[in-house]
């Protein structure tokens, strides 16, 4: 095999393990985004958010190790905090309202399981794609500057809303 087919070679290998990693990747995003939207109909007040911050923590870890880099929990929490931090005020608050709307019987529970799986499930695959689009690039956590990929997240956010419930609008 000549120089020039070795190359030749050697980047349509690089192709193909780019492509099988981003593969993994969105199964990897999809198997989460339905967790996270499980974990909204946790019937307990709060315990639904901390198991879907550990949800999205888990996700961020499997994605790390599909593009070998390093994962670190405590850079994980930072950077889930200042992305979704960025919601807007009233969503934050709808979330906020959801959560504790658990602790009214009937109605507050029914109005909570509507709304909550379908913002966690927006909120994972928000997180997922920013990461996948960063690793792709080559960062890893020690680089990640979520502050320049608040537009990123919140636009992969509505497009999750989308996806999980076609009738969202915002």
């Amino acid at each position: 095999m000549t120089s020039e087919q070795q190359i030749e070679s050697n980047a349509l290998q690089s192709e193909d393990a780019q492509v099988s990693r981003e593969q993994a990747a969105n199964l990897v995003i999809s198997k989460y985004t339905g967790w996270a939207a499980g974990s909204g109909v946790i019937p307990f007040p709060f315990w639904d958010v901390a198991a879907i911050a550990a949800v999205e923590i888990k996700m961020v870890n499997e994605l790390l190790d599909i593009y070998d880099k390093p994962f670190s929990e405590s850079k994980t929490r930072s950077i889930l905090t200042i992305l979704i931090g960025s919601l807007s005020p009233q969503l934050l608050v709808g979330v906020t309202a959801a959560t504790l709307f658990k602790v009214i019987p009937g109605i507050g529970s029914a109005l909570s399981i509507m709304s909550m799986p379908i913002l966690a499930a927006a909120s994972a695959y928000a997180v997922g794609q920013v990461m996948v689009n960063h690793l792709k690039n080559g960062g890893d956590l020690t680089n990640f500057d979520p502050k320049a990929k608040l537009d990123d997240f919140k636009a992969y956010f509505k497009e999750g809303k989308k996806k999980v419930d076609p009738a969202a609008t915002t």
